[in-house]
Order: structure tokens, then C-alpha cells, then sequence
């Protein structure tokens, strides 16, 4: 007896498995709140009492709280699946069919749990990395617009929670969640509790990925940086201000005849004993309000300089910079040395943090194995375009 026919719908046993799947392997589905949705979608309202509570004195009048209501449309998308298996199981019985569409939908789980995450968080298509008109700007990249920057060469990852954690509750919300990539827990983990003192984050140690720190429950998942274009790094926030969804039926479809993936090579399904196995699943999601949340980011770099060290001609233990690249014309060159590369856009000025204004050639007093770094800046404002560094060695110093 065939299992599968042209055309049902996913076993009721198997979707309940296939959902808690979807939870378990989606970190937005384990940190927020799910939610039926209709075909049609759904509306989440939110409601915001303006004022706070008043006192009245007997045979006193009442003043009014005011209230502000927010409707939010969840509005389903349908993400498919399909692959090509042999038409054999067509015809095999109800116990190894049943068993090839199990590990067909447990496979489909984990693509539809790490697809919510790519489609919510960067707004993309999953198979293709590029953004999706259908998924417009309800993501976390586009609608969530506090920010804190990441310094991947010189990270400092409890830093830049705390920072998130007061721009959150800045706007009135209580942080519940933390979403990190795999290199912003790697940066947390080596966070010391002092100087040359124990880790302070032990439970990170060795790739694990605790269910909470510090109280706050966690989940460590690539999708937080995988397909976007600003270096995600970390997602915290209030995540029952994030509803998602789906549809209870799952339609299933085997197809005998045909090229149903447009797949040249493969080509027709009869003409090779095949059949092609499609799901399709109706997610929906919404962000209820952005300002719930707060994205840690990597700034990109500033554009990289080429520098060339070569002997001084009169200062004694003296070198000078050669800067490959032309300096723009509303720019100027800084000099530091011993310092850290700036980010993209930090300020840099004459006289602060150990920075110089530098013209090339000029001589600077240094030792072998100093790091020089060599900045572009905006003279206007000081903010980085370009960075460079050089380390000295003894035969870029003039002895005597």
C-alpha cells in the first residue's frame, strides 16, 4: 500500500513534530512567543496607556489617561521545499514510506526553522541571499535601527550588551533574550572578570551555547550573521515585542511527470524512475515594535593604506612613512604609535589618544618592534576613511 499520493497533506503526527523541530533549531522561535495564523494573516494589537495612574479626591474630577492602540499585520509567506527521490517508495509499504517522509520532514524542519531566521532577521531569500521584495522591511536589519557597534579587532562583546541593554530600556522595554553569532559569543567568552583574572563567562567556554547567562536566556546560531551586508553580530531585546506563525496544514505534493525544479541536467522525472517530494509551509511573522530591540553590528573597515618605512635622514633613531595611496584633497594624514586601527568613521584628532598630525616624510622618533599606525582622516571632522600599519624594524632606523 502507497503512503504518499498526488496531492495530500502532511500527516497530523508528523506536523506537530516537524513544528517543535522548527522551535528548536530557530532562535527566534525559542526566545519569542508563537502564534496561530490565519491565511489571510493576522492583526496583534498593542496597547500603550499614556500616562500614569491619578489620584482622585473625593467629589474630585477625573482626567483622562489616554491610550494608544498599534496594530501590527502578520501576513504569511510560503517558503517551499522539494527534492527528487526515487519513485520506489511509491510502492513500498505504509512502515518505509512513513519512515522516508520522516526524515523528509525532519529535514524540512531544519531548513524552515534556519530560513525564519534569515527571512526575520535580514530579510532575504534563503536560497538565494538576496533581499525579498515579498518580505519588504519587516526584518530585524531593516526596522530595528538602534545599533551598537562591534570592534572585531579590538572586541569588547559585555561592553557592547551593556550598551544595548540601555538603549532598550531607554525606549521603555525590559531585555528578556539574546541572540549571538558563533564569533560574538567566541569574543564574550574570552572576557576576563580582571586583569590576568578567571573568565567571566566560564559557561561559553569551548563552543557550548548555555540556555541562559546571567539569567537572560541565550542562544548562539549563525543566522544572526550569515546574509547580511553590515556583519551582524548579536540580537538582544524584548522578544515578546516579536510574534511569528504558521499555518496548521501542510500541503505535500509528489510529482511523477515532468521537470517541476527546471532542472536541465536532472531532466524528466519518469524518464529516470523519479518523483519529486514538495512542501510548502505558511509563515508569518511581525516585529511589534523595533524599538524593543537593539543589533550589535560590525562597522566595515576603513579602507586599507600601504605604508613603506625607510631610515630618517637626520634624526637619530628616526624612520619615515611612504603612503602608496594619494590622500584626498579635504583629508589629512595622523600618526600613532603603539595604537589600536580605528573603525570606520571614529574620530581620530591631533593631540587626543596619542594621535599626531603626520605629513609624509617627516621624521618620527621610534624603536624596533613599534607598530605605527597611519590614518586618512576627513580634516573637517577627523573621521576615519583609511588606515594602515607598519611595523618598525631595526633597518628601517638610522643608527648614527
Amino acid at each position: 500500500m502507497a503512503v504518499l499520493s498526488k496531492g495530500t497533506l502532511f500527516p497530523e503526527k508528523l506536523v506537530g513534530g516537524l513544528i517543535s523541530q522548527v522551535s528548536g533549531k530557530s532562535s527566534l522561535a525559542k526566545l519569542s512567543q508563537k502564534i496561530p495564523v490565519a491565511f489571510n494573516g493576522n492583526k496583534e494589537f498593542t496597547f500603550t496607556l499614556d500616562k500614569e495612574i491619578d489620584v482622585v479626591a473625593e467629589n474630585g474630577a477625573k482626567s483622562n489617561g489616554g491610550v494608544t492602540v498599534a496594530p501590527k499585520t502578520i501576513v504569511p509567506i510560503k517558503i517551499e521545499y522539494g527534492a527528487r527521490v526515487s519513485n520506489e517508495f511509491m510502492y513500498a509499504d505504509e512502515e518505509t514510506g512513513l519512515g522516508l517522509l520522516q526524515a523528509f520532514a525532519e529535514g524540512f524542519a531544519a531548513k524552515a526553522a534556519r530560513g525564519l531566521d534569515l527571512m526575520a532577521l535580514h530579510g532575504v531569500n534563503p536560497r538565494t541571499g538576496l533581499a525579498s521584495t515579498v518580505i519588504g522591511n519587516n526584518n530585524f536589519d531593516t526596522a530595528v535601527i538602534q545599533t551598537v557597534p562591534f570592534n572585531v579587532a579590538n572586541p569588547d562583546a559585555d561592553a557592547n550588551i551593556e550598551a544595548a541593554v540601555a538603549q532598550i530600556q531607554a525606549a521603555g522595554y525590559d531585555v528578556n533574550g539574546l541572540i549571538m553569532a558563533p564569533s560574538f559569543a567566541t569574543a564574550l567568552a574570552a572576557t576576563l572578570s580582571s586583569v590576568n583574572g578567571p573568565k567571566r563567562y566560564p559557561e561559553l567556554a569551548w563552543g557550548a551555547n548555555p540556555e541562559s547567562i546571567n539569567g537572560l536566556r541565550t542562544d548562539i546560531n549563525r543566522t544572526v550573521s550569515d546574509m547580511t551586508a553590515d556583519s551582524g553580530r548579536a540580537i538582544i531585546g524584548d522578544f515578546s515585542a516579536f510574534r511569528w506563525g504558521y499555518a496548521k496544514e501542510i500541503p505535500m505534493e509528489v510529482i511523477e511527470y515532468g521537470n517541476p525544479d527546471n532542472d536541465a541536467e536532472a531532466g524528466d522525472l519518469k524518464g529516470h524512475n523519479q518523483v519529486y517530494i514538495r512542501c510548502e509551509l505558511f509563515l508569518g511573522w511581525g516585529i511589534i515594535d523595533p524599538s524593543a530591540f537593539s543589533r550589535i553590528v560590525a562597522e566595515p573597515a576603513p579602507a586599507a593604506l600601504t605604508l613603506t618605512l625607510t631610515k630618517a635622514t637626520t634624526l637619530v633613531g628616526g624612520t619615515k612613512v611612504a603612503v602608496t595611496e594619494d590622500t584626498g584633497a579635504a583629508n589629512e594624514l595622523l600618526i600613532k604609535i603603539n595604537g589600536e586601527v580605528p573603525r570606520l568613521n571614529d574620530v581620530v584628532a591631533d593631540g587626543t589618544a596619542g594621535w599626531a598630525d603626520y605629513t609624509e616624510g617627516d621624521e618620527i622618533a621610534v624603536r624596533a618592534g613599534d607598530k605605527l599606525v597611519v590614518v586618512e582622516a576627513v580634516a573637517a571632522n577627523g573621521k576615519t576613511v583609511k588606515a594602515g600599519t607598519v611595523e618598525v624594524k631595526a633597518a628601517d632606523i638610522k643608527a648614527s
